[in-house]
């Protein structure tokens, strides 16, 4: 009896979601719209950054922490895998690019749906650190408009991966079923 018990606890604590985690942190935003603020930057120019990659950091299911990003069709997705390289960006120009130039790396303008993606139209990425209790913390993370939680869900189509959205502000941060939160942080390769 005890082990059925515990074998369905098991089964229903997997299927609840996540109690979120991510830390209360204050966003201070660096670079000011240009390149400066990314890894990699040119120290004497602003507009201009090397290549730069993007993990999650800090998310509710800490499994996902690290794991290698790349765009799968236009869209910015997490590999559930880590035997999948990286999708590598750069910073030209103060637009976040792919690696030969010939994408822009955007945000979608739907709201509540703030997909990070190749797009034609869209709103610019920004870089912030974050402080804790007035600590600033370790790492450069990326956002807009002073949000820089990011919400992470993988569904039954493509479990490979997982598709990831801003929590727009102005949403209320609300999660659809599935999801958790977690950070995106820009990194060298």
């Amino acid at each position: 009896m005890a082990p059925s018990f515990l074998l369905a606890l098991s089964f229903f604590l997997s299927q609840t979601s996540l109690v979120s985690a991510i830390p209360n942190v204050t966003t201070i935003q660096v670079g000011q719209g240009n390149c400066a603020g990314f890894p990699n930057s040119y120290k004497n120019s602003g507009n201009d950054a090397d290549a730069f990659i993007f993990h999650p950091d800090q998310a509710d299911d800490p499994r996902i922490n690290g794991l290698q990003t790349g765009i799968v069709n236009t869209s910015l997705v997490v590999y559930e895998s880590n035997t999948t390289a990286s999708t590598i960006f750069c910073c030209w120009r103060s637009a976040v690019m792919d690696a030969f130039f010939t994408q822009n790396l955007l945000l979608s303008t739907t709201p509540n749906d703030k997909e990070l993606g190749y797009l034609s139209d869209g709103i610019k990425p920004e870089t912030y650190a974050h402080e804790i209790n007035g600590v600033r913390q370790d790492g450069i993370f990326l956002g807009i408009s002073n949000v820089t939680t990011w919400a992470f869900r993988r569904t039954q189509a493509h479990p490979e991966y997982y598709q990831i959205r801003l929590s727009a502000p102005g949403s209320g941060e609300s999660l659809y079923e599935g999801e958790f939160k977690g950070f995106l942080k820009v990194v060298p390769p």
